[in-house]
């Protein structure tokens, strides 16, 4: 009898190499962790949107394989099953390329945030081991948990200087319109292509209504499907994408070019409010590395999320749009990473500036040191 990989594999016409590969996560998962439940596949891998291609005789792997391990496990277990799905995924895939499973206790099931990403896997994703985890996913979500999200994903054009890298990167960011745009609706619709072809087809509005956003998930779909995609075409279209993307989801204009205190409030009205545990652990952070009071009340006080979309909106422009840093980029990362601000005049301000950031995403979020996964128990349910 096929194994529930190959079955996988044969209902999308992966390649058996990707089946091969998911049976060793099976065995590597249940040899190394303890009471293990299952593990569950979210898409692109679950709705037929993983990606590949040949190069010579090889397969590369250029999706990620997302999705969590049930498990009652204990931590000390934990450093050596992420480092095993590091050495299982080197050399299979593009720069982008990672084995992505989130390790979450079955006291969670039943209790997981209402966001975007656990009603798609809920409704679409796969159960590579175990039954009946699927069933226990939420069935509503709150669609600012999605604009959270993208603010969070502003980083991805940004997160890697390997060749190729930035232009996934690129195309990864601008797949968020469409999900952006029905998650505004209140809907789900599981897939990056199927939301892709909805949003071109269908231009729902406000989003949907812009040549821009429309020519930019044309341009980030061909990418995905066709790696490396128009990259001159890519970064065109990024700044003023994301631009549109701002001003469409609330009605409130463009922002400007170089972030200021204004903006880093108007995200903040994007949010959520924030939960007890989120609470708690900002406040676990500023006892771990106090600093001068004032600004620790100030950075405890505000939205993290705000801060660091701001500055990531200035540092976009640094990089894709061609602009000299402004020194409202520099004071928003600095509030955010709780680190001075990186030298306006220095040659690699925009590696400074990102270092800075991701400084500033371990303050917030302490189970994305490289122990765990990005996207780890933590951060998903704090999201």
């Amino acid at each position: 009898m096929p194994s529930r990989a190959q079955q996988l594999c044969a209902a999308h016409g992966y390649p058996p190499e990707l089946a091969r590969l998911l049976e060793r996560v099976v065995e590597h998962t249940r040899e190394s962790l303890v009471d293990v439940r299952g593990i569950v596949l979210s898409p692109s891998v679950s709705t037929g949107d993983f990606l590949w291609k040949g190069q010579g005789e090889d397969l590369v792997f250029l999706s990620d394989i997302d999705g969590s391990v049930i498990a009652d496990t204990p931590a000390a277990t934990r450093t050596a099953f992420y480092q095993g799905l590091v050495d299982m995924a080197r050399g299979l895939g593009g720069p982008h390329f990672k084995i992505d499973l989130s390790i979450l206790p079955s006291r969670l099931l039943g209790h997981l945030p209402g966001n975007f990403q656990t009603v798609e896997t809920g409704l679409a994703g796969f159960e590579l081991d175990g039954e009946g985890l699927l069933e226990r996913f939420p069935t509503g979500f709150d669609p600012r948990a999605s604009r959270q999200a993208f603010l969070l994903n502003l980083w991805k054009p940004l997160a890697t200087a390997e060749p190729g890298g930035c232009v996934q990167g690129m195309a990864r960011l601008l797949m968020d319109i469409p999900l952006l745009a029905t998650s505004e609706l209140g809907i789900c619709r599981p897939g990056h292509r199927a939301r892709g072809e909805w949003f071109l087809t269908q231009r729902p509005e406000p989003l949907g209504a812009s040549p821009v956003l429309r020519r930019a998930v044309e341009a980030a779909m061909a990418a995905r499907v066709d790696p490396p995609g128009d990259e001159r075409l890519l970064r065109e279209l990024l700044v003023a994408a994301v631009q549109e993307t701002i001003a469409g989801l609330d009605g409130h204009g463009a922002p400007r070019d170089d972030p200021d205190r204004a903006l880093v409030r108007r995200f903040t009205r994007w949010l959520a409010p924030r939960t007890p545990r989120r609470i708690a652990g900002e406040l676990r952070t500023l006892v771990r590395r106090p600093g001068p009071p004032i600004a620790d009340l100030a950075w405890w006080m505000g939205r993290k999320e705000a801060m660091g979309g701001a500055g990531l909106w200035g540092l976009l422009q640094v990089a894709f749009g061609g602009r000299p840093p402004g020194p409202g980029t520099g004071r928003c990362l600095a509030r955010y990473a709780r680190r001075p601000a990186p030298d306006p005049g220095d040659p690699g301000y925009v590696t400074r500036a990102g270092e800075l950031y991701q400084a500033g995403l371990l303050e917030l979020y302490p189970s994305l040191e490289p122990a765990s996964p990005p996207g780890g128990e933590d951060a998903l349910r704090d999201l």
